[in-house]
């Protein structure tokens, strides 16, 4: 077995609008005394590509809706939020609880369709970015054009899981190496051949790297994971991994969601993110 190793990158600087994100972390790399190697795994935090993009919103200047409201009261929070949210999922609410509007949109199930106040400013909300995939293959070109290094690439965030109080890690792009590993047709201790086992890898590397990264005032938005035995993949190979199944395929949302929803989403391939405020 393989020995990994989670290195943590702190930002040299605080992210804001317009950043470029590949100079801050050579200038970070630079500042660690770390170079990347190859076949190592960068995972980057979504938060800090939103925020370059400028997917900041400020909440007194969205309008929100009378079902935004509705909502915004069931969950306790301010109604500009619920209407961010709404677009975010292109109104596909599953429910409510105290603090969260439950969602479902091209990143999966999510508590408020990945829109966050936290780390975002006073009175503002923090959408995920634009293109995660465009933007994963822009790092891992860029970091190869710039260091002469094959690097993995992974935006992650952190994401609630049925069932489970807290947060764990999860990839929302990956690009440069297969994310998943499927074990189906292999053996077990006892011969006994695995027949639905995929084993989510990204997503592994991704809670991994968020045990370092924090959820607060940590400044570490990137992380490098080394000594994983990734296997490259040409482009014509690359995954949405967000599109890997379907809903109605989910042993947990297909059998609880509305068969009205399933229908809806099932015609989309991606939904939410209009940004239409």
């Amino acid at each position: 077995m393989n020995k990994i190793e989670l290195i943590p990158i702190r930002s040299t600087k605080i992210i804001e609008k317009d950043t470029d994100i590949i100079e801050v972390i050579l200038e970070s790399l630079k500042e660690a005394n770390i170079k990347l190697q190859n076949n190592d795994i960068l995972v980057i935090a979504s938060k800090v590509i939103a925020t370059a993009e400028g997917r900041m919103i400020k909440l007194d200047e969205v309008k929100y809706s009378k079902k935004a409201e509705k909502l915004a009261k069931r969950a306790h929070i301010p109604p500009a939020f619920a209407e961010i949210i709404l677009n975010e999922c292109d109104n596909n609410v599953i429910g409510v609880v105290p603090g969260a509007i439950t969602t479902i949109n091209r990143y999966g199930l999510l508590a408020n369709a990945g829109a966050d106040q936290s780390n975002a400013g006073e009175n503002r909300v923090i959408t995920l970015p634009k293109n995660i995939k465009k933007s994963a293959k822009e790092f891992h070109e860029a970091l190869r054009d710039r260091l002469n290094s094959y690097v993995g690439i992974i935006i992650a965030d952190s994401r609630t899981m049925p069932l489970r109080l807290g947060t764990v890690g999860c990839a929302l792009g990956t690009y440069g190496f297969e994310p998943i590993i499927d074990e189906r047709g292999k053996e077990d201790l006892f011969n006994r051949p695995m027949h639905i086992t995929v084993r989510a890898l990204a997503d592994q590397i991704a809670t991994a790297a968020e045990l370092l990264m924090g959820e607060t005032n940590e400044q570490i938005p990137f992380v490098i994971v080394r000594g994983i035995n990734i296997k490259r993949i040409p482009e014509t190979e690359e995954k949405d991994i967000n599109n890997l199944i379907k809903p109605d395929q989910c042993m947990f949302l297909g059998p609880l969601l509305p068969k009205k929803l399933l229908k809806k989403l099932k015609k989309k391939t991606n939904v939410g993110g209009n940004n239409g405020y």
